[in-house]
């Protein structure tokens, strides 16, 4: 799972047999396009893990779908998440945006000796292409108005997380925006916190996620 591959992956919702293969409440799969295994992310942490001081619990991303091969696990401080090995090296902070910061919110990723990772949400590139396609929506409007069809065209946008030292920045993480399906590039980014952060992204406190 720690390689320099280019993956592509999505965190999706437990399929209605896999709740019931686990030794453990499943919450979610992590299933990579090709080339790795899945992963299975479940509430809370390690039986018999020692929590940090001052954090709180949110998943653990395991390896099968019994506890004996955790990955990581993910603990939290309010906006903050940091991404720890089963032994409690810690292997990035997850910095999320505040709920109240609308436009073009701010993600980062942190890991010791290593570059910072930040992302705005919607990258200019995918923000300049969605500018492009308005001619195709403004076409695909008129023809939802005059057939009462379904509107299908989804104007391209995502968020890119890349290092910020450098004239070059590297990118390390992509996802499509509204969808937890990204591309981690290796070279830059550790699998398992790629992992992390779709788990990050999907947690949700009214939901009771880490129960």
């Amino acid at each position: 799972m720690n390689s320099s591959a280019k993956v592509s992956f999505h965190a999706r919702n437990p399929s209605n047999s896999e709740p019931g293969e686990c030794a453990f409440r499943l919450k979610y799969v992590v299933a990579p396009f090709r080339g790795e295994p899945f992963a299975y992310a479940a509430a809370g942490t390690p039986p018999n893990w020692a929590l940090p001081p001052g954090t709180e619990p949110r998943y653990t991303l395991y390896r099968t779908k019994d506890t004996s091969e955790p990955i990581v696990v993910l603990v939290a401080q309010g906006q903050q998440f940091t991404v720890l090995t089963p032994d409690h090296h810690v292997l990035a902070e997850l910095r999320l945006p505040p709920a109240e910061q609308k436009w073009r919110p701010v993600h980062e990723i942190v890991r010791p000796k290593q570059p910072l990772l930040r992302a705005r949400g919607a990258s200019v590139s995918s923000i300049i292409k969605s500018v492009l396609c308005i001619p195709l929506i403004f076409i695909e409007f008129i023809s939802y108005l005059l057939t009462d069809g379904d509107i299908v065209i989804d104007p391209p946008t995502r968020t890119v997380w890349k290092t910020t030292q450098g004239m070059w920045k590297r990118t390390a993480l992509k996802q499509q925006i509204g969808e937890p399906s990204y591309r981690v590039y290796g070279k830059h980014l550790d699998h398992r916190i790629a992992y992390a952060q779709s788990l990050a992204g999907l947690w949700r406190a009214d939901r009771d996620d880490d129960r």
